[in-house]
């Protein structure tokens, strides 16, 4: 299904990537017993591993290791080239798609991105300009085609991309040091602040402004203030805009066909809280919790009818069941009204649009963008749609982190018990208080996630956490200050 790599492979695949080069056939062999596969039988005829590549210079030796692997064991390789991370997914699954196999290409990739943006957006062109920071990686030149493609037959769409790898032979290691180095989607959202060396303050300021990080999965939205401040539209923000056009769209249909339906926005308990009371109490949608890290919430997600997923770091998308879509399809030419057919429409303009596969900065993106348009929303209503609790994130060093056990949605300590109830303690001292430890998976720390009705707040209900880690969960060090 192009999907992520399936959990019970990740261990085999670690195993696999650590091996010393003398061990590799002979652990080969093992794995292949273990997991039940015949390495000597004939391979089906179309039997094939489709394999990608970045702008980095070692990516291309990788690419032909890769390569010689698949026709070691009789399969076929088929080279896409340098592509973004998104791309790859879309060729795997359009492949595995009877109804998609000529679209299991880039150029079908753009072909369908553009036939879904226009069936989208309609006769109107999107009114604003907008900045791309590529981060320089391979979502930049791979960006400029897409445009090209979607301009084509007039200007839609006005981007300026900066921070995009030229591909220059003698430029290649230069710019491989330059791959998300203060800037891209982390670099902007998790530090609140622009990329290094991109805008032209105060010239841009109120200038849309878009991040994407190396392998352009990610993307966050920003922009500077005529005040100098820093706008922020993450992942939580581009989830609750997708949530909210979906359910409008839904509500327009007839309650008989929608009856049934179940939409669905999957976060983590790193969502920021008035983006989840958002959800939950404006679009009346059911937005559960999962475990950090995207493979739970795509798990999650597949759950809904419609599921919309996003970590707050701008990874995610939105899952539609071909069961719904076939549904829609089956119907659309039956509706008495045009808002119906628009509604219905959009809905299954939006499925093509959006990658099914993964996250994808360039999709998500073009999708943003088709939903300021046709909803002719500005991207200050769009953040006024809910305001960001000011939040805090802190760290606290531990003997042993194992003795730390969470609910599977990592939002509540079950053991130590009394530091959960240390934790509820604190939180019921501050206005919309809220917070959560976790332990690391990295290293033996427990990281702490606070936030409360002012930045004051939040710093301090923060910090009551990470004393309450430290006196109930083997702190080490210094008692934090």
């Amino acid at each position: 299904d192009g999907g992520m790599l399936a959990q019970s492979w990740e261990a085999v695949a670690v195993e696999l990537a650590n091996a010393e080069e003398a061990d590799v056939a002979t652990l080969i062999e093992t794995i292949a017993k273990k997991m039940k596969v015949d390495t000597g039988a004939t391979p089906a005829p179309d039997a094939k591993v489709v394999i990608g590549r970045d702008t980095r210079p070692h990516s291309l030796h990788l690419a032909s290791l890769a390569i010689e692997g698949v026709k070691s064991l009789r399969g076929i390789a088929e080279d896409v080239g340098v592509v973004t991370t998104p791309q790859l997914h879309h060729c795997v699954r359009s492949s595995n798609l009877k109804e998609e196999k000529g679209l299991a290409s880039v150029e079908g990739y753009y072909t369908k991105l553009t036939e879904a943006f226009g069936d989208l957006v309609g006769n109107r062109v999107v009114p604003t300009p907008i900045i791309v920071d590529a981060a320089y990686g391979v979502g930049g030149p791979r960006f400029a085609e897409l445009l090209a493609h979607l301009n084509r037959d007039k200007i839609i769409l006005r981007c300026t991309i900066r921070n995009s790898p030229t591909g220059a032979e003698d430029k290649l290691e230069e710019e491989a040091a330059m791959l998300n180095n203060g800037i891209g989607a982390e670099h902007v959202q998790k530090g609140r602040q622009f990329p290094q060396n991109t805008l032209r303050l105060p010239d841009e300021e109120l200038t849309r402004c878009a991040s994407f990080d190396g392998d352009a999965d990610r993307i966050v939205y920003y922009q500077a203030t005529e005040e100098g401040d820093f706008d922020l539209y993450d992942g939580d923000k581009i989830a609750c805009l997708y949530t909210f056009f979906i359910q409008k769209q839904l509500a327009a249909l007839p309650e008989d066909l929608t009856k049934g339906i179940r939409l669905g926005c999957v976060q983590t308990a790193y969502a920021n809280g008035a983006s989840s009371k958002y959800i939950r109490e404006e679009l009346k949608v059911s937005a559960p919790l999962t475990k950090t890290g995207v493979k739970h919430l795509h798990h999650k997600a597949l759950e809904f009818d419609i599921g919309v997923y996003f970590e707050a770091n701008g990874h995610g998308t939105v899952l539609f069941k071909p069961s719904l879509i076939t549904k829609l399809k089956d119907v659309q030419d039956d509706f008495d009204t045009d808002a119906e057919k628009r509604a219905v429409q959009n809905i299954l303009s939006l499925e093509q649009l959006i990658n099914q596969a993964t996250g994808d900065a360039m999709a998500d993106l073009l999708a943003v963008e088709a939903i300021l348009t046709v909803e002719h929303i500005s991207l200050e209503t769009w953040g006024m749609m809910y305001r960001d609790l000011p939040s805090r994130q802190l760290k606290c060093q531990v003997a042993d982190r194992t003795i730390i056990e969470t609910t599977s949605d990592e939002s509540r300590v079950i053991a130590p018990a009394a530091l959960q109830d240390a934790i509820d303690a604190a939180v019921a001292k501050y206005t919309s208080g809220r917070a959560f430890a976790r332990p690391s998976g990295t290293e033996d720390a427990v990281r702490v996630y606070a936030e409360a009705g002012s930045a004051e707040e939040a710093d301090a209900l923060a910090l009551e956490v990470n004393q309450a880690i430290f006196d109930h969960a083997g702190g080490v060090g210094e008692r934090p200050e």
